[in-house]
């Protein structure tokens, strides 16, 4: 009799469960989850890339003992790159990335040293985000600053 009485006061499995996921619909409706805004994040991943090229081309005018030539074409949205020996030039596209018009400096050319003789500030547009890339006349020295 007594086995029947504690089955009787205590609640059932089901009953457990229907309470529980009662319980969880309400706080799916009530608590709001944040939204992630990842185009910040793929903005820094392009610009992180487009940096990573340029120090790629330093390491190689040190390591091969000549200069390296980059060319800035706002008209082509792409950097020329020539390479003193071998005689080589390739071109890499900056999409999606834009190079904005306003940006005052044509070219970097790293001596065999790694150093540039020229500063200047290229400026980028992504997805409405513009991006200065400000080089400093150094072993190639530059710092990026998010303007909008």
């Amino acid at each position: 009799m007594q086995a029947k009485r504690l089955r009787r006061d205590g609640y059932t499995l089901v009953e457990m469960l229907v309470v529980l996921s009662i319980i969880i619909v309400f706080l799916s409706i009530v608590i709001t989850h944040p939204k992630f805004d990842f185009s910040h994040l793929q903005c820094e991943y392009e610009i992180k890339k487009l940096t990573s090229e340029i120090d790629f081309y330093q390491s190689q005018a040190i390591k091969h003992h000549q200069s390296i030539l980059m060319l800035f074409r706002k008209q082509y949205n792409d950097i020329k790159i020539v390479t003193s020996y071998p005689q080589t030039t390739r071109l890499l596209k900056l999409n999606p990335l834009n190079l904005k018009t306003s940006s005052n400096l044509p070219y970097l050319k790293f001596d065999k040293k790694g150093q540039i003789s020229k500063f200047g500030t290229l400026y980028f547009e992504y997805q409405g985000q513009t991006i200065a890339l400000i080089f400093h006349i150094e072993q190639g020295r530059y710092r990026i600053k998010y303007l909008k």
